[in-house]
């Protein structure tokens, strides 16, 4: 079986770092991106499985590569990381074509446990 392609979309290096540490520790390919263009970029002409995307992003809001990557592209499973967590960001999230919503902060278990729940229920 092929490795798993995980995209990380946040404007804060310390996450994308630190998500790409804990991921490829666990085996999965891991790539990242600080801006919603650069991300937006990567997912329309990669080939990512998972992303997680940050919903405040300094150049576009999240929902704004949802609504693209879902216009243009069927393509990757997006857990949804923020820390402004409502419900209300959740379920617009949700309806937007994301399969997840991971609240900032997280462990490094949270985030393990909600990628492998993603890749086994939709990759």
């Amino acid at each position: 079986m092929a490795p798993i392609n995980i995209l990380v979309i946040d404007d804060e290096r310390v996450i994308c770092n630190g998500c790409r540490m804990v991921l490829k520790e666990k085996g999965y390919r891991v790539e990242t991106c600080v801006t919603c263009k650069q991300g937006i970029d990567a997912v329309l002409s990669g080939n990512y499985d998972l992303v997680l995307l940050d919903m405040k992003l300094p150049d576009m809001d999240g929902t704004e590569l949802l609504k693209t990557v879902q216009e243009k592209k069927t393509g990757p499973c997006i857990i949804v990381m923020t820390g402004y967590a409502t419900v209300k960001n959740a379920v617009e999230s949700m309806k937007l074509g994301a399969v997840e919503f991971l609240p900032k902060p997280f462990t490094d278990d949270e985030l393990i446990a909600i990628v492998e729940k993603v890749i086994q229920s939709f990759c």
